[in-house]
C-alpha cells in the first residue's frame, strides 16, 4: 500500500538533497582532489543525516503511521538501511582515495585521537544495531537495547565531523554556525533518547516497528 501524503515524504528528500548538496559546495574540491574526495564527503553527510531522521521518526512512529500510513514504518527502516548503506560507503571511499584500510581501524591513542577519529567506531557501532534489528525475530529479547548503539554512533559521528569533518571546519561565522547544527542535531538525539526511555510502554505495539 502506497503512503498517504507521499507528496510530503518526497520533500523532505528534496530539502534533505538540497542541505547535502549545499553544504558540500561551502567547502568545494580543490584542484588537486579528486571525485572519490566528493564522493566521501557527500556519502558522510547524506548517511548522517538519514540515521537522524531515522532516529528521530522512530521517537513518533504511531504519529508518522496514523499520518502516511501503515507503510511508513518501512520508510523508516529504509531511512536506516540508506543511512547505513552510506555510511559504509564513506569509509570505502576514503580507503580507496588514500589506498590504505587504517580508515576502518579504530584508533585508541588518547581521547583526543579516539574522539577525532570516533566514527571509526561509530560505523562498528550503527552496523551491528543495524544487523540486529534486521534479524530482531531471532533476538526479540534485547536487540532494542543493543540498537541504542545507534545514539553513541551518532555522538561519535558528531564529533568527528566536528574535528575532522572538512564541511565543518570553515573558519569565522561559517564554521561555528555549521559546528552549532551538530550541536542542535546531538541535543536532539538526546531529546529522543530521554523521550523514549522514559515513555511508558504500550501494551500493543506496531508490526516490525
Amino acid at each position: 500500500m502506497k503512503p498517504k501524503n507521499t507528496r510530503y515524504l518526497i520533500l523532505a528528500g528534496v530539502i534533505l538533497l538540497a542541505i547535502v548538496i549545499g553544504l558540500l559546495s561551502l567547502n568545494p574540491l580543490q584542484p588537486q582532489q579528486s571525485w572519490l574526495t566528493w564522493l566521501a564527503r557527500g556519502a558522510a553527510l547524506s548517511g548522517y543525516s538519514a540515521v537522524f531522521l531515522s532516529i528521530l521518526s522512530s521517537a513518533y512512529l504511531r504519529t508518522l503511521v496514523r499520518f502516511f500510513g501503515r507503510s511508513f514504518v518501512k520508510v523508516h527502516h529504509v531511512a536506516s538501511v540508506t543511512g547505513l548503506g552510506l555510511l559504509v560507503l564513506h569509509p570505502v571511499a576514503v580507503a580507496i582515495n588514500t589506498s590504505s584500510a587504517a580508515v576502518f581501524v579504530p584508533r585508541f591513542d588518547s581521547l583526543l585521537i579516539f574522539f577525532t577519529l570516533g566514527g571509526r567506531l561509530a560505523w562498528y557501532f550503527i552496523g551491528v544495531a543495524s544487523l540486529v534489528a534486521l534479524f530482531r525475530m531471532r533476538f526479540r529479547n534485547y536487540w532494542r537495547t543493543v540498537h541504542y548503539l545507534n545514539y553513541i554512533a551518532f555522538f561519535l559521528a558528531s564529533i568527528h565531523a566536528a574535528l575532522l569533518g572538512t564541511t565543518f571546519l570553515g573558519r569565522g561565522v561559517q564554521g561555528i554556525v555549521l559546528k552549532a547544527v551538530l550541536a542542535l542535531l546531538a541535543l536532539t538525539v538526546v531529546y529522543v533518547f530521554v523521550r523514549k526511555r522514559r515513555g511508558r510502554p504500550s501494551r500493543r505495539r506496531l508490526p516490525n516497528s
